[in-house]
């Protein structure tokens, strides 16, 4: 089951088209994706530093409690997870450490970055990088810890050089961690189409990056970036985001005190019940008990 994730990961890679990486924060919004028809999903370390600990994505969770809650997703859902793995969590060795307990928990995937450790969202200011030779080191590290384990593990590699070194150097750093061996590469917050194209054209892997509303990406649409190419897009805001506005006006209408207004803006006891499995467990009960 461990490889079958990350085989089929690497199926979805080489197929033809623009593949969509929704992110889950939790278990829940896990289920939400899988049973939405998606093939496969993310984790986004931004949604569960905010859903876990309610604070910004500036490295303040632990790689054991991303660890833990990755661990959660993948274990409700039967598709690949490609993990947000941040930096590696620190030098080569780190990296190295991380991609086998990752391994080990069954993701298809993991992503690290090229920012200093601790490091902050990609569409926040302030940001720093590591040297491209320290981070193409550490790419190294997690493929030799995927070759140790026998695992298929895709293993992505993302810069956030757009913001400090220019596009030049981004391009520069994006063809030296394909070279190294990243299966894609990952580019925080490209400016244009003429950038996106050309990178397409540079890297010999797939190019992958996301969309945030209100983030410094800009608003690019889907159909434009599969026909420049663009292989792999994440969106890791779908579910906290729309989450969150839901909450503010089901509580907006409980302060209010209009009940049937909370209901409204959400699904039923028995909706619910059957979303989370219910019904399954009941019949493994009563299974058990008959025994």
């Amino acid at each position: 089951m461990i490889n079958s994730r990350s085989k089929v990961f690497r199926e979805l890679l080489e197929r033809p088209g623009l593949l969509l990486r929704p992110c889950a924060y939790d278990a829940l919004s896990a289920l939400l994706i899988e049973k939405a028809g998606f093939k496969l999903m993310g984790t986004s370390g931004y949604a569960i530093s905010a859903s876990a600990i309610g604070q910004p994505d500036l490295g303040l969770i632990s790689f054991g409690e991303l660890l833990e809650r990755a661990r959660n997703i993948i274990n409700c859902i039967s598709i690949p997870v490609d993990v947000d793995a941040d930096t590696g969590y620190g030098n080569a060795l780190n990296a190295y450490w991380t991609a086998k307990n990752y391994i080990w928990i069954g993701a298809g995937g993991i992503r690290i970055e090229d920012q200093t450790w601790p490091k902050r969202c990609g569409h926040m200011s302030g940001k720093s990088i590591i040297s491209k030779e320290e981070m193409a080191a550490k790419i190294r590290a997690a493929i030799r810890a995927r070759e140790e384990e026998g695992s298929e593990l895709v293993i992505g590699a993302r810069t956030d050089a757009r913001a400090i070194e220019g596009f030049e150097g981004t391009v520069e750093r994006a063809m030296l961690y394909a070279r190294a061996g990243a299966d894609y590469v990952y580019v925080e917050c490209p400016q244009s189409l003429e950038e996106v194209a050309r990178l397409v054209k540079s890297i010999s892997v797939p190019l992958a990056f996301n969309l945030i509303p209100g983030g410094k990406t800009p608003n690019f649409a889907l159909a434009e970036l599969e026909d420049l190419g663009v292989k792999y897009i994440s969106i890791p805001m779908v579910c906290i985001y729309p989450a969150v506005r839901s909450m503010q006006e089901a509580l907006k209408a409980l302060r209010a005190g209009d009940l049937n207004g909370v209901g409204e803006l959400g699904i039923n006891w028995s909706q619910f019940n059957e979303l989370i499995g219910v019904r399954r467990w009941r019949r493994l009960e009563e299974e058990s008990a008959a025994r």
